[in-house]
């Protein structure tokens, strides 16, 4: 399986982070009534929350963090890539950065929260194509001049983008 590289909202990590974590949890509540046992019932699934850090590389290391602090200051949200997992809509909501004493390395830490995201209805004039033997979604948006992060967008269903199945359906638009 190809290792990919870490994406948020058009942003690419040239280095995928060290460290990454991802919180996925159910909603429960406690059902404490006055004159019987206590019960528990699911109120549903929490939205994720992805931490991570890792190290920025290079002379531009600094302008690779500013792009990062960019998005953050924005506040909107934006398709998050991770590797070898499905894609997520979702918000950068913590960034923060150590430099140690080496020259064009820096270190940063950063947390995601996953944005409700509203489904998208298909309509007649949606163009697909099937994916063929090997073909990653990386591949047919290269082929067809298309971002990946508008691709995953438009094929939620689309559980790991570097591996296709043979004969699944891509939507282009």
């Amino acid at each position: 399986m190809k290792n990919v590289p870490m994406r948020f909202d058009g942003y690419t990590f040239r280095h995928n982070p060290s460290k990454l974590t991802i919180e996925d949890a159910a909603a429960v509540a406690a059902i404490l009534p006055p004159f019987d046992a206590p019960d528990s019932v699911r109120m549903g699934r929490r939205l994720r929350l992805v931490r991570g850090e890792g190290e920025l590389y290079g002379a531009d290391c600094l302008e690779q963090y500013r792009g990062l602090r960019a998005l953050c200051e924005q506040g909107h949200r934006g398709l998050l890539s991770l590797p070898h997992l499905p894609p997520m809509t979702a918000y950068l909501r913590e960034l923060s950065m150590s430099a140690e004493p080496r020259e064009d390395i820096l270190s940063f830490r950063f947390s995601f929260i996953e944005a409700r995201g509203e489904s998208s209805p298909v309509d007649s004039a949606d163009v697909y194509i099937v994916a063929e033997q090997g073909e990653s979604l990386w591949d047919i948006a290269y082929a067809n001049g298309k971002g990946i992060d508008e691709l995953a967008a438009l094929n939620p269903q689309i559980r790991f983008i570097e591996c296709l199945n043979i004969g699944e359906k891509v939507r282009l638009c």
